[in-house]
């Protein structure tokens, strides 16, 4: 009797849990947008809800207010998925074998670069959050750090002398700016780069041609500004930007009417209240307060010595009559041994005062 052949077993073409998987790859290719988003929304809602509350009841009223509705939402969350465990088990059956913990770690190690740099302000095990030079490489921890340490007990804004809260609100009636109370700018503390970022980043290719780096471009395709670009692309300028010898807390208001403009001294000018700061916006110079023109030339020589950027040889004259004029006062010394403190260098313009 002839032996029947043995039917054939389907091929790894043909299994049926093959050729699901493979007509799946369409869909997930074109929702990994929408799945990256709300990965990233998700995580960044958990992360937050899970910080310590021995840290966050020192925040202010509003951050603890929003950590209290990231929990809420966390609860909800996780309510939502022990309704739902029961109808998705058999969907679960075909994960067996994916590496689920492998995956966890390279959402983990991808999810910075999905987001500008800012807005991670989380480490991960075995990176870093600062550059060989102990300057945070995350501005919404440097800012942080300006407001609550560096400026600790001395909640004053750096050009006109206004105090502030622990919200970053400012008491402008105080300061001469009581004129400036409607303006929402004004009633908060920002974070002021004395050397101008737009200045240095002007010699950097990232802030001139944004467009040359494939890192530059949004999700949808749009060119970054030069300084996100150069945020994301350029150690040299992330850590000239982020340098807490440079950053100092003024009024909103003030900072935008400084904009970026360079130091001089002004026979006329803007006034903003009766701040003794002045404005010319055809010269693009403003002229600071005399008693915080020392602080400004020192800073503009360590930036120089620092980093390599260029200062006029008629700027460097007039750092140097500032600097011989108003030396380092007990503010300032503090100041230079509270960010050395955080970064390991000082600003030796400072510690080794000296006239010029």
């Amino acid at each position: 009797m002839p032996r029947r052949p043995s039917p054939k077993r389907p091929s790894p073409r043909q299994s049926p849990r093959l050729s699901g998987l493979t007509r799946l790859v369409p869909v997930l290719h074109g929702s990994l947008t929408g799945l990256r988003n709300l990965g990233i929304g998700l995580a960044l809602i958990g992360s937050v809800s899970l910080l310590p509350e021995s840290l966050v009841q020192t925040w202010p009223g509003h951050a603890q207010r929003a950590i209290a509705i990231t929990r809420d939402i966390r609860t909800l969350l996780l309510d939502v998925v022990r309704d739902t465990t029961a109808g998705v088990g058999s969907w679960l059956s075909d994960l067996d074998g994916v590496d689920i913990e492998g995956l966890g770690r390279v959402v983990a190690e991808h999810m910075p670069g999905w987001l500008p740099r800012d807005l991670w302000p989380f480490e991960l095990p075995g990176a870093s959050n600062t550059d060989q030079t102990g300057i945070a490489l995350n501005f919404s921890a440097v800012r942080t750090a300006l407001y609550d340490t560096v400026y600790s007990g001395h909640r004053v804004t750096f050009y006109c002398g206004c105090r502030y809260d622990r919200d970053r609100r400012t008491d402008l009636d105080g300061c001469g700016l009581g004129a400036l109370d409607g303006s929402i700018r004004a009633q908060r503390v920002e974070a002021e780069h004395v050397f101008p970022a737009s200045q240095f980043g002007n010699f950097r290719r990232c802030w001139r041609e944004p467009a040359a780096f494939a890192k530059c471009r949004s999700d949808g395709g749009n060119t970054l500004s030069g300084r996100a670009c150069c945020e994301r692309v350029d150690p040299t300028f992330v850590t000239a930007h982020n340098d807490l010898h440079n950053l100092v807390p003024a009024v909103g208001a003030i900072n935008a009417a400084r904009s970026n403009f360079n130091w001089g001294e002004l026979r006329s000018g803007q006034r903003l209240g009766d701040c003794a700061i002045r404005f010319d916006p055809i010269l693009r110079r403003v002229q600071p307060p005399d008693a915080v023109r020392g602080e400004i030339a020192r800073t503009m020589f360590y930036m120089r010595d620092t980093y390599g950027f260029r200062l006029s040889r008629q700027d460097e004259k007039l750092y140097a009559v500032w600097n011989n004029a108003d030396p380092p006062d007990a503010w300032e010394i503090e100041r230079n041994r509270r960010i050395r403190q955080l970064q390991g260098k000082g600003n030796r313009y400072v510690e080794n005062y000296r006239r010029l």
